[in-house]
């Protein structure tokens, strides 16, 4: 396969995962087609219903790539959570500042969120945390901190003026889902994810699917699933411009 025989077989597969009509109605199906999505790859009219889809935790927002933000349905998110996600998430982010790996600010966010009975909006935080020690701009790189590791997850916005962001803790919103720590092993989360990106790229070499996958494992662990996906006959090595490059087995 050549890079313009790639481009095609993506754009054709693009067009038979979009919906005819999109609507409101077909975003998260739309999502979980694409799995992990962009705005721009769900359109201009993904824009409106989104927020609803995320306050009613259909769709997921995802924080993990560097200035770039994705969209999941929560059936994936399990997959997600098992690479980055805390095994006791009530308790583990006080251990995580004291060691350094998370900021104060934040431990403090997600402790005052965790004893909320709602979700909260970053000046809500702040005002509760106290106006003179620290600014909104503080409390959303601290939610931002949060979100990338799956701590809180972003639930729609407020109604109204101003249209402020609103945030609930994952252990809240959902309380089943750390559960798949002890489910789902880490090399099986690995399989799963480099299944729905090859699902929708068509092909890719190992190099680039590590590149994308990055912010939720290390390239040993793509490596080790992608030989597991192969010894049970679910992927194939094929050839990419003269390089080897991975897809999914196409049934009889």
């Amino acid at each position: 396969m050549t890079s313009e025989d790639l481009l095609t077989a993506r754009a054709a597969r693009r067009e038979a995962l979009t919906p005819a009509a999109p609507s409101p109605a077909r975003l998260g199906q739309w999502v979980r087609e694409l799995g992990l999505a962009t705005l721009p790859e769900l359109s201009d009219e993904a824009v409106a219903p989104l927020e609803a889809e995320l306050a009613a935790l259909h769709v997921i927002e995802l924080w993990m790539w560097p200035g770039i933000l994705r969209y999941c349905a929560v059936e994936l998110l399990e997959y997600i959570y098992v690479c980055i996600g805390d095994r006791h998430p009530r308790s583990d982010f006080n251990t995580q500042a004291a060691k350094g790996q998370l900021s104060w600010l934040a431990a403090e966010t997600f402790g005052l969120l965790l004893a909320a009975d709602r979700p909260l909006a970053s000046f809500d935080i702040r005002e509760r945390l106290g106006a003179e020690r620290t600014s909104t701009l503080g409390v959303e790189r601290a939610l931002v901190e949060l979100a990338q590791t799956l701590k809180v997850l972003r639930v729609g916005r407020r109604a109204g003026l101003g249209s402020e962001a609103l945030w609930r803790p994952l252990v809240l919103a959902l309380p089943d889902v750390p559960s798949c720590l002890d489910r789902i092993s880490q090399l099986e989360a690995a399989a799963a994810l480099a299944s729905q990106v090859l699902d929708v790229q068509v092909c890719e070499t190992e190099e680039n699917l590590a590149l994308f996958l990055a912010p939720l494992m290390p390239a040993t662990r793509l490596r080790a699933a992608l030989h597991g996906l192969e010894a049970t006959r679910q992927v194939v090595l094929d050839s990419l411009d003269g390089r080897p490059a991975w897809r999914l087995r196409q049934p009889k």
